[in-house]
């Protein structure tokens, strides 16, 4: 059985691991961690919640403390960076771009808990909050930025960030930058690092776009491929619910409130709708909450910490929100509509069932949906069992039975009531 201490790292790393609280490392983090500490790039196909984060921030932070700057950062004017002048230009020896201000906050907290008494300078820009702390904390020259594409732009343009020093760079999440349109931007940001950067991507899926980004920007990279804690996990537990999209509220509630669902993420196609749909269920008695774009970055904070501290029973999401979002003991994950693309799908339900624990995911699905269900099934190589068991249920034209992957069993499924007839207690775990 492999330990953090069969993986090379340094002392003061596995004591910080230690004092997480991690014993063993995950799946992902035994495949990469060796690689990325030989040097090597990687092209990795990990799921939310299998741990990737510490797979690259470990073994970065192992050879930022053991290699120094190979050369000193330095302002326009050639005055040493430690100068501290109100000229100066940040020239980060690590890099990690994220598609949402989420995910990047979270990888930094990683980073600042992982790299805890080593002295190791971080820091995070993102979008939709004032520049003015991110300055500041620019000011101080992390060796360590995490920054989402549009605002680390920002900062290039205003000379406040420069990438000619990097040594290491991070993707992750690159299919939901995809989805963002950040791919161009990622291209620049490549193209402003002097020489080759090792360089580490991570993506949930690989479309076409992603495969030939990856061909641009990788130099004979090691391939590896994640599954625990992702799709094919067998302890997610799927349904669809056929309804028309009138009665999908009501159904909701009804679904919510019988299995005494305590920790639900739902997902939307809109901001509107989220908002509207934690609305309505607050007025239900069922305490939820919305997160979206159009929230501020105080409220997004507020309504995490809500929901991760139990307070909130249900979360309301659009897909670009939800990126990023790390909630542990996520019972169910609720598709309020189906999504239009099949691996969409595949990210929403990697919410629930994380870190070996069980959990369910529900589709409620009216006629016009029905293509995009098809798709999901084609995908995941399995049929979708319908949960005829409520009051609204409607007959649509059954979905066409997708052929069976050889020798690669999709997700399972079940066939009774959304929360297999009560056999998830109110966090979620299996009694």
């Amino acid at each position: 059985m492999t330990t953090f201490r069969n993986l090379d790292l340094s002392p003061a790393l596995l004591s910080a691991v230690e004092s997480q609280g991690y014993d063993l490392p995950t799946e992902i983090q035994t495949q990469t961690i060796p690689v990325i500490l030989s040097g090597r790039d990687v092209l990795a196909t990990a799921q939310t919640g299998t741990g990737k984060t510490a797979a690259f921030v470990l073994p970065l932070l192992h050879m930022l403390a053991a290699h120094p700057p190979k050369r000193e950062a330095r302002d326009p004017n050639g005055s040493a960076a430690q100068n501290r002048g109100a000229n100066t230009v940040s020239f980060p020896r690590v890099l990690i771009l994220a598609p949402t201000r989420e995910l990047a906050v979270q990888i930094d907290e990683r980073v600042a808990a992982y790299g805890a008494g080593q002295g190791i300078r971080h820091a995070v820009v993102y979008g939709g909050a004032s520049k003015v702390n991110q300055q500041r904390e620019l000011r101080r020259f992390p060796q360590v930025l995490t920054a989402t594409p549009g605002r680390l732009m920002d900062f290039i343009g205003e000379k406040q960030i420069s990438l000619a020093r990097v040594e290491y760079l991070v993707l992750d999440e690159a299919d939901r930058m995809l989805d963002m349109g950040f791919i161009p931007d990622v291209r620049r940001v490549v193209g402003m690092i002097e020489g080759h950067a090792q360089t580490a991507m991570f993506s949930a899926t690989m479309p076409k776009e992603i495969a030939d980004l990856a061909a641009g920007i990788l130099r004979q990279p090691t391939y590896l491929e994640s599954t625990a804690g992702g799709m094919s996990a067998e302890n997610i537990l799927q349904t669809v619910m056929f309804v028309d999209q009138a009665s999908k509220l009501e159904l909701l509630t009804e679904v919510i409130d019988r299995e005494q669902m305590f920790r639900v993420i739902v997902f939307t196609r809109t901001k509107h709708r989220a908002s509207r749909v934690a609305k309505a269920l607050c007025k239900s008695g069922i305490p939820s909450d919305s997160i979206h774009g159009d929230k501020t970055q105080a409220q997004r904070t507020r309504a995490l910490a809500g929901f991760r501290a139990g307070k909130t029973r249900v979360l309301v999401a659009t897909d670009v929100a939800a990126r990023g979002i790390d909630v542990d003991d996520i019972s169910h994950v609720i598709n309020f509509e189906v999504p239009g693309e099949a691996e969409t799908y595949v990210h929403r339900i990697g919410r629930t069932a994380r870190a070996g624990s069980e959990g369910a995911a529900i589709s409620l699905c009216d006629g016009t949906e029905l293509q995009s269900l098809r798709q999901i099934e084609k995908l995941i190589g399995n049929r979708i069992p319908v949960d005829r068991d409520n009051r609204f249920h409607v007959e649509h034209a059954p979905p066409a039975q997708p052929k069976q992957r050889s020798g690669k069993p999709g997700p399972r499924s079940r066939s009774r009531g959304p929360a297999a007839q009560g056999q998830f207690s109110r966090q979620g775990r299996r009694r």
